[in-house]
C-alpha cells in the first residue's frame, strides 16, 4: 500500500512535466519593410505565457510546446503580426518581415500577463486622440485604476488612492524625475517632463507595486523612450502651442535618435476664468534621447532635457457669484499689481548596458539634475462683498440688495528655490525559464537652497486683520533661508518566480528595498510580496494579493513649516500596502471586454499632515499622526464601439487622519478626511467611427469627482470642515484623417507625408463652473446688519476654465 501510494504521488509530481515537456524551438531574424533588422520586438504566444524579444541584431529564438501553432510579432506602437507555424516540425527556422500597414489606427485590447503586481500598460498613442488641456501622458494616467483626476484640468497632477500629488513616482528611462516645487495654480505649471511623442512605453502601478520601484508612499508611472526604428518627422499646431518631433537612424543601424520641441501657451483658455486681466503664459522644452550600439553586447544613451516655463500675470478685476439658495453672494475685486514666475530646469542623463546575453543585463546610469524657480508678485485687491436677490420671478433678480462688507488685501513674494541633484546607480537582472531577478545600488545627492521673502496685509472696513490697537501688524510674514544637503543610499534586490499546472500559471514577486538618508540619519528597510494565480480557460481569470511597507523619506517641501523654518523631526513617512485584484475577460452583445477590480487598504504612520491650495501642498511640517486609506476600484475596457478599444473607471475610497488637540490639560483625539477624500470619482473615455467611414473618428472624456473637504487655512482641526461642489467635465473631440498612414497616392507630394489629420476639440462642452480651491474673505459687517445676521469670514470659490474650442493640425513625414 505505501509502494502503491508513493508512486501514485511521484506520477502526480510528474503530470505537468509531461504535458510541457513536449517543446519545440523556434529561431529567425526579424526585419522591416526595406529589409532593416529590428531589435526589441515582443514575440509572444496568443495567451502570452510564452515570450521573447528580438536582439540588438534583430534575431531570436524561443521554445514553446508543440500545441502552439502560432507566434504573434509586436513593435512598440503597432498592431501585433500573427505567423502560423507547421505543426510537425520541432526546429523551426523562420524570417518574419513587419510591415509599415501595422501601425496601429485604433486604440486595441490585448490579451493581459499574469501581472501580479497589477502594473499595467499605458499606451501613449492615445494622448494624440484624448480631448485634454494639459496633455501629455498624465491625462491618460488620470482615467486610470485609483488615480483622482478630477480635480483640475489645467495640472498635470494627479492624487492616487488618497495620497498627495508628492507621493507619485516617476521614472524616464530608470532615472526618477523631479518636479516643479513653487508652483501654486494649474495656469502656472506648464509642461510636464514626459513628451508622449518620445514614448515608446508607460507602464503605471496604483499600489503595492515591485522593490524596484521605491521611495514614495502611492504609485509609480515608468516611462521608456523609444528605441528608433526609422526615420520620422511629425509636427503638431493647435490654439494651445505646437510641437515637432524628428527622429533618424544611421545607416548601419548602429546610432539612433528622438528628438522633441514643444510649446505650450493656455493664456486663450485662461481668458475664460473669473479673474480677468493680461495672461502671458509661455511654456518651452526641448528634449533627445540618443542610442549608440557599439556592438551586439554593449550599448549607450544619453537623455537631455531643458525646461523654460514662464508665467506673467496683470490682473485687473474679478467678479464670482456664490452662495446657495437660501443665501446668494457675490464678491467684486479690482486689482493692481503683477505676479511673475519662472520655472526653469535641465536634466541630463548618460547610460552604459552590457548584456553579455540575452536573459542577462548590466547597467551604469549617471544623472544630474538642476531647477532654478522664482515666484515674484506684488498685488492689491479692493473688494466688496454683496448680498444678491435670490428671487428668480423678480425684474432685479441677481442684483445686490446689500453691502456685507467692504475690504481690501495686498500680497508680496520675492521667493526664489535652488535645486542641484546628481544620481549614481547599477542596475541589472538576470532570467532563467522559471526566474527573473532584479537587483540595484543607488547613491543619490541633493542640495536645496531656498529662500522665502512673503508677506500679506488684509484690512477691512479700515481694520487691519489681525486687529491691534497699537501697532499695524501683517497677516502673515515669512522670510527665511534655507540650506540642505542630503545624500542617500539605496539598494534593492527581487526575484520573480512563474510556474504552472495544468490549470493555473503561478507568480510570486519577492523583495526588499534598504535606504538611507543622511539627512534623517535613518535606516529604512522595505519587504514587498506579490502572489497571483491566471487560468488557462477562455476568460483568463486572474487573481492577486500584493503587500508591503513603502516609505517616503522626506524632500524639502514636507519639513518646511508655514513659518519658512525646518522641522527638527525628519523621518520617513510610512504607508502598508494591502491589495487585492480580479481581472478577466468576457463576451457582451458580440464584442470583447476586461473587467478590472481592486480592494485595497493602506495603513498610514508618522504621516505628515498637509492641505491643499489649487496645486499647493503645504505641510504642517512639526506634526506627525496616523490615518488609514480603504476603498475599491473599478474599470471596464473593451469594443463598447465594435473594434476600437474605450473604457469606464469607477474609484470609491475613505481616507482619514487622526488629531491629536490640547485644551485646558486635556487631550481630544479624533478622525478628520484628508484632503484627498474624494469619495467617489469616475471617468468615461469612449472612441466612436462616423458609420460607414471609419476617417472621421470622436473622442469623448466625460470626467466626475464628489466633493473634496477643505476649511481654514493653517488651522489643523478646522481644515477638513466642508467640502466642495461636485467636479462635472466633458471634453469632446472629432478627427478627420486627410492623409491615411500606409495608403499611396498618385501624387508625388501627398506620397511624402506618412499621414494628416485634422481635429476640432471642445473642451468643457456643457460650461460647467468647476471649483478647484477656496479663497477666504473677511470683512467687518456693515453697521446696518445686525452683527448676528451675518458670518465675518466666507469661503469663495475659485473656480476653473469654460467651454472653449481648439483645432489641432497633425502631419507625419
Amino acid at each position: 500500500m505505501f509502494f502503491m501510494r508513493k508512486l501514485c504521488l511521484i506520477i502526480l509530481l510528474f503530470i505537468p512535466s509531461i504535458f510541457f515537456a513536449q517543446l519545440k524551438e523556434i529561431k529567425g531574424t526579424v526585419t522591416d519593410d526595406k529589409n532593416n533588422l529590428l531589435p526589441f520586438v515582443s514575440i509572444f504566444t496568443s495567451d502570452s505565457k510564452y515570450e521573447t524579444g528580438s536582439d540588438t541584431e534583430g534575431n531570436f529564438l524561443i521554445n514553446i510546446p508543440k500545441s502552439y501553432t502560432q507566434l504573434y510579432f509586436k513593435e512598440s506602437g503597432s498592431e501585433p503580426m500573427i505567423v502560423d507555424l507547421p505543426e510537425a516540425e520541432d526546429n523551426i527556422t523562420i524570417n518574419v518581415k513587419l510591415s509599415s500597414s501595422n501601425q496601429i489606427e485604433v486604440v486595441v485590447v490585448e490579451a493581459d500577463k499574469i501581472n501580479a503586481t497589477g502594473i499595467i500598460s499605458v499606451d501613449a498613442k492615445i494622448t494624440e486622440v484624448l480631448p485634454s488641456i494639459a496633455g501629455g501622458i498624465e491625462s491618460l494616467i488620470k482615467t486610470e485604476l485609483g488615480v483622482a483626476g478630477s480635480r483640475n484640468e489645467l495640472s498635470s497632477k494627479y492624487s492616487v488612492r488618497g495620497g498627495s500629488f508628492d507621493e507619485n513616482l516617476v521614472y524616464v528611462n530608470g532615472i526618477e524625475i523631479y518636479r516643479p516645487q513653487l508652483i501654486r495654480s494649474g495656469q502656472q505649471e506648464g509642461l510636464s517632463f514626459i513628451n508622449p511623442q518620445l514614448v515608446a512605453d508607460a507602464k503605471f502601478s496604483s499600489g503595492g507595486f515591485e522593490a524596484r520601484y521605491g521611495g514614495k508612499m502611492s504609485s509609480v508611472l515608468d516611462i521608456t523612450y523609444k528605441q528608433v526604428r526609422q526615420k520620422e518627422l511629425s509636427t503638431s499646431l493647435s490654439l494651445l502651442g505646437g510641437a515637432i518631433h524628428y527622429q533618424d537612424i544611421s545607416k548601419n543601424k548602429r546610432f539612433s535618435h528622438v528628438t522633441g520641441i514643444r510649446y505650450k501657451t493656455t493664456k486663450y483658455l485662461l481668458n475664460t476664468l473669473e479673474t480677468e486681466g493680461e495672461y502671458d503664459p509661455r511654456f518651452i522644452d526641448f528634449q533627445t534621447f540618443w542610442t549608440w550600439y557599439i556592438n551586439s553586447k554593449f550599448d549607450i544613451n544619453f537623455l537631455a532635457n531643458v525646461s523654460d516655463n514662464n508665467f506673467h500675470f496683470l490682473p485687473t478685476s474679478g467678479e464670482t457669484n456664490f452662495g446657495s439658495i437660501q443665501r446668494l453672494y457675490s464678491l467684486y475685486i479690482n486689482f493692481f499689481g503683477q505676479e511673475t514666475d519662472r520655472f526653469f530646469s535641465n536634466t541630463e542623463s548618460l547610460s552604459f548596458n552590457y548584456h553579455p546575453h540575452k536573459n542577462l543585463n548590466y547597467s551604469l546610469d549617471f544623472s544630474f539634475f538642476n531647477a532654478i524657480e522664482s515666484e515674484n508678485f506684488d498685488i492689491i485687491g479692493l473688494y466688496r462683498l454683496n448680498e444678491l436677490n435670490r428671487d428668480i420671478g423678480s425684474e432685479t433678480a441677481g442684483d445686490s440688495i446689500l453691502n456685507l462688507g467692504n475690504g481690501a488685501y495686498m500680497t508680496h513674494a520675492r521667493n526664489s528655490l535652488n535645486i542641484i541633484g546628481f544620481n549614481a546607480q547599477h542596475r541589472g537582472y538576470y532570467k532563467t525559464d522559471n526566474h527573473y531577478l532584479n537587483w540595484g545600488f543607488i547613491y543619490k545627492y541633493e542640495n536645496i537652497i531656498d529662500k522665502i521673502d512673503e508677506w500679506s496685509l488684509k484690512d477691512s472696513a479700515s481694520y487691519s486683520l489681525p486687529v491691534d490697537s497699537e501697532d499695524l501688524l501683517l497677516y502673515e510674514n515669512i522670510k527665511s533661508e534655507n540650506s540642505i544637503i542630503n545624500n542617500r543610499y539605496t539598494a534593492y534586490f527581487q526575484d520573480k518566480i512563474k510556474f504552472e499546472t495544468y490549470l493555473f500559471q503561478y507568480e510570486i514577486i519577492g523583495g526588499g528595498r534598504l535606504n538611507y538618508s543622511s539627512l534623517a540619519n535613518e535606516f529604512l528597510f522595505s519587504p514587498r510580496i506579490a502572489l497571483a494565480a491566471r487560468s488557462f480557460d477562455k476568460n483568463n481569470h486572474v487573481l492577486r494579493f500584493s503587500s508591503g511597507i513603502f516609505y517616503q523619506p522626506v524632500f524639502y517641501k514636507e519639513i518646511r513649516n508655514f513659518a519658512g523654518d525646518i522641522s527638527n523631526d525628519k523621518t520617513a513617512q510610512k504607508s502598508v500596502h494591502f491589495v487585492f485584484g480580479h481581472n478577466f475577460k468576457f463576451k457582451a452583445l458580440g464584442r470583447n471586454f476586461r473587467l478590472y477590480t481592486e480592494l485595497y487598504y493602506k495603513i498610514l504612520n508618522n504621516i505628515i499632515p498637509f492641505e491643499m491650495d489649487n496645486v499647493r501642498v503645504r505641510y504642517y511640517a512639526d506634526t506627525r499622526t496616523s490615518g488609514y486609506t480603504g476603498g475599491i476600484d473599478l474599470k471596464l475596457a473593451g469594443d463598447f464601439v465594435p473594434g476600437i478599444d474605450s473604457w469606464l473607471s469607477l474609484s470609491v475610497l475613505k481616507t482619514e487622519e487622526e488629531i491629536n488637540i490640547s485644551s485646558s490639560g486635556t487631550d481630544t483625539s479624533f478622525y478628520i478626511p484628508r484632503p484627498t477624500d474624494q469619495r467617489f470619482t469616475a471617468n468615461l473615455f469612449v472612441q466612436d467611427y462616423l458609420p460607414g467611414n471609419k476617417t472621421f473618428k470622436a473622442h469623448l472624456n466625460l470626467v466626475y469627482g464628489s466633493g473634496f473637504p477643505f476649511g481654514f487655512p493653517k488651522s489643523l482641526s478646522e481644515k477638513a470642515i466642508a467640502r466642495s461642489f461636485e467636479y462635472h467635465r466633458v471634453d469632446l473631440g472629432a478627427s478627420a484623417v486627410l492623409i491615411k498612414e500606409g495608403q499611396t497616392y498618385n501624387s508625388r507630394f501627398l506620397n511624402m507625408f506618412k499621414s494628416i489629420w485634422f481635429t476640432v476639440e471642445v473642451f468643457n462642452m456643457l460650461d460647467i463652473q468647476n471649483t478647484i480651491s477656496y479663497r477666504w474673505v473677511d470683512v467687518v459687517p456693515n453697521t446696518s446688519v445686525a452683527a448676528n445676521d451675518v458670518n465675518n469670514t466666507f469661503p469663495v470659490p475659485n473656480n476653473l476654465t469654460g467651454r472653449r474650442f481648439n483645432v489641432k493640425l497633425t502631419i507625419k513625414i
